[in-house]
């Protein structure tokens, strides 16, 4: 309420109100103007605040050119058109020659249509810049804001009795919205670029190629690379593997992935018996073409690729957040009758590489006589060399890499223990490659929301045994964790209210984006479906919607409720309330005082009445005049009017 009684006091002019919806809209856009932009916007409102008079030509003309420098100097001077779309760069062109034609209007003191459309316009601008849940609350803010001053501006400056109306308005439309949202037919625009953008920084992203020399150092994040909505289960922790890259060349200092003339661009038919399990990813910006999928991909992604390594991929790099359906079948092992090229390059390996591995190895095939038995004494080997897992490995020697892994420097992550593994298998004589990509946290999962992070960042190794390619998790063979990257998971995990809050904000974050910004008639049709097979989905449906309009309903009396400049003339408004709907209607400036002496004059009759209005009046008047308010004062004003009520009532 202190908020309200500030507001009385302020009557802003149609300029004033227009210049406080200039400042709610422009909020968001001034995080994306560019530096030449920003200075000409702080001219302009240094002219506005020091200026009284409307502006001289001349001075039109000067903040005229000032403006088109500014433009030109944001796109064509400092900064270039590298990593803008042309939309992008329109639209933006757009808001700048919108933001100069504004000011110049502005600065005359002149109100004209132009001046009070753009507001909307620049709302609608902003939308192509920022994406997700906090702009779309901002959004919502907005439109209340534009309602509540379009509303001041028909009250002529009330804007105390604007805002009490554009809550109640709010409020009325609010269970509509909801209905219509869930059950309006809504059109979907599967290629449309426009929208709500933004989350435009370059997460980590698989190329391709994995390296061992310094280019390897993990540096861990909590950035979010993508999030995962499964529509009944998530699997479990040794399940959630996402394929990146698939490699098989070893180059000393990386691995890389077939050459170009062996061809396995499209995926070959497979038979499975279990049932796949559905999911939607929403992946940021990587820079990448690379995909994620679990294990193994039931199907292609619509206008996506899928080779036969099962690797999905998309014609241009991600430079924007992209969302897509997806369905795996769950399995460690998945059977694939190999091609001599691409058995060839699963074999291959150079024995004067790496002397002391291929020694060892050697010493594994002539004793053991199947290939799982030698993957097995494999797994034996990497845990008796005592390997320690590290964030911040020492530096290997790349001319021999598993020798310098394995035998001298013993300390690395992931990468280190797939690449030496998979070197190692192929010298026992087992086929083996390598698989980049992510492994899910569960505890970054809440209800069948999962949450992949950069740190997640993972390599494994898959061994081809009787024609089924198996999935190895070679990290596993660590015997411990250095010191350091205890410390760094452990100042990771300090916190386990904040990180817990944070996985709801996250989790809220994405029902929001899934359901309300990317709700499309897809989605309405499994909204549907779903509540036909669940009844007690409904009844939660329809218990939130009654909720929903009884809160909504609520805050209207609160609103609609008459505000009162003291206690004792709402301790009065029972009696007012009664007399108006008895007849007794008060006029345009009568004072209170006169109001109930002319009652007094026309109904002389009932003395009972009359005694108690003038006790009223004269305690009314008492409270109103004198400098001092007593508690017992203003409770014998409502016991008066408490009396005079029942009375008139009987």
């Amino acid at each position: 309420m202190r908020f309200l009684s500030t507001l009385q006091t302020l009557k802003p002019s149609a300029l004033g109100l227009l210049d406080m919806a200039y400042i709610v809209v422009l909020l968001p856009l001034l995080l994306m103007l560019k530096v030449p932009m920003l200075l000409f916007v702080f001219v302009v409102l240094v002219l506005l605040v020091f200026k009284k008079e409307p502006a001289k030509p001349l001075q039109l003309f000067f903040v005229f050119f000032f403006g088109i420098l500014a433009i030109y100097l944001s796109l064509y001077g400092a900064f270039s058109f590298r990593g803008l779309s042309r939309l992008k760069l329109f639209i933006e062109l757009l808001v700048y020659v919108l933001l100069v034609v504004v000011s110049l209007q502005r600065l005359t003191q002149k109100v004209n249509f132009y001046l009070l459309l753009s507001p909307f316009l620049l709302l609608a601008l902003s939308l192509f810049f920022y994406h997700g849940m906090a702009m779309l609350v901002y959004v919502i803010v907005e439109i209340f804001m534009l309602l509540w001053l379009i509303l001041a501006h028909r009250m002529e400056g009330d804007l105390v009795e604007s805002f009490r109306s554009g809550m109640v308005m709010f409020m009325y439309s609010l269970p509509w919205v909801v209905v219509l949202f869930i059950f309006f037919p809504r059109i979907s625009f599967e290629h449309a670029t426009y929208g709500f953008k933004g989350e435009m920084e370059k997460r980590m992203g698989h190329d391709g190629v994995m390296y061992l020399d310094g280019n390897a150092e993990l540096v861990p994040s909590d950035r979010i690379v993508m999030e995962v909505g499964f529509d009944t289960q998530i699997p479990p922790s040794n399940a959630l593997y996402f394929r990146g890259s698939m490699l098989y060349v070893d180059k000393k200092d990386h691995w890389e992935p077939l050459p170009e003339f062996i061809q396995r661009k499209n995926a070959r038919p497979y038979t499975t018996q279990d049932t796949a399990l559905s999911y939607k990813v929403t992946l940021y910006p990587t820079q990448k073409r690379w995909l994620y999928m679990l294990d193994m991909p039931a199907e292609p992604i619509k206008n996506a690729m899928l080779d036969t390594d099962l690797i999905s991929t998309v014609k241009k790099e991600i430079k924007e957040p992209l969302h897509y359906a997806a369905r795996s079948h769950i399995r460690s092992t998945y059977t694939e009758v190999l091609d001599e090229p691409t058995l060839q390059a699963s074999t291959l390996f150079d024995k004067d590489q790496n002397p002391k591995s291929y020694r060892v190895a050697q010493d594994i095939k002539q004793n053991v006589a199947t290939q799982d038995k030698r993957l097995s004494a494999i797994l034996r080997f990497f845990k008796d060399q005592k390997l320690t897992y590290t964030l911040k490995p020492d530096a290997l020697d790349t001319n021999h890499s598993t020798d310098s892994f394995l035998f001298d420097k013993k300390r690395g992550y992931c990468v280190h223990f797939a690449s030496s593994f998979v070197t190692l298998a192929r010298m026992a004589g087992i086929p083996a490659r390598v698989v980049t990509g992510y492994k899910a946290d569960l505890s970054n999962s809440l209800n069948l929301y999962l949450s992949v992070k950069e740190r997640d960042a993972h390599a494994w190794a898959e061994v081809y045994l009787d024609e089924h390619w198996v999935r190895v998790e070679t990290t596993a063979t660590a015997t411990g964790m250095d010191a350091q990257t205890q410390t760094v998971l452990a100042t990771q995990n300090k916190n386990e209210l904040l990180d817990t809050l944070n996985l709801y904000l996250l989790y809220a974050k994405y029902q929001v984006e899934t359901w309300i910004l990317h709700y499309s008639n897809l989605r309405q049709l499994q909204l549907l479906d779903y509540a036909k097979s669940n009844p007690k989905f409904i009844f939660v449906f329809l218990a939130s919607l009654l909720t929903l309009i009884l809160l909504t309903f609520m805050i209207i009396l609160y609103f609609r409720r008459p505000l009162y400049r003291s206690q004792h003339l709402a301790a009065l408004q029972p009696l007012l309330n009664l007399l108006q709907n008895k007849g007794h209607l008060r006029q345009s400036k009568e004072t209170l005082h006169q109001y109930f002496l002319r009652y007094s004059e026309e109904y002389p009759h009932l003395h009972q009445h009359i005694a108690l209005l003038k006790q009223i009046d004269a305690l009314y008047e008492q409270m109103t005049y004198a400098d001092q308010n007593h508690a017992t004062d203003l409770k014998k004003l409502k016991n008066l009017v408490r009396t005079f009520t029942k009375a008139k009532n009987d």
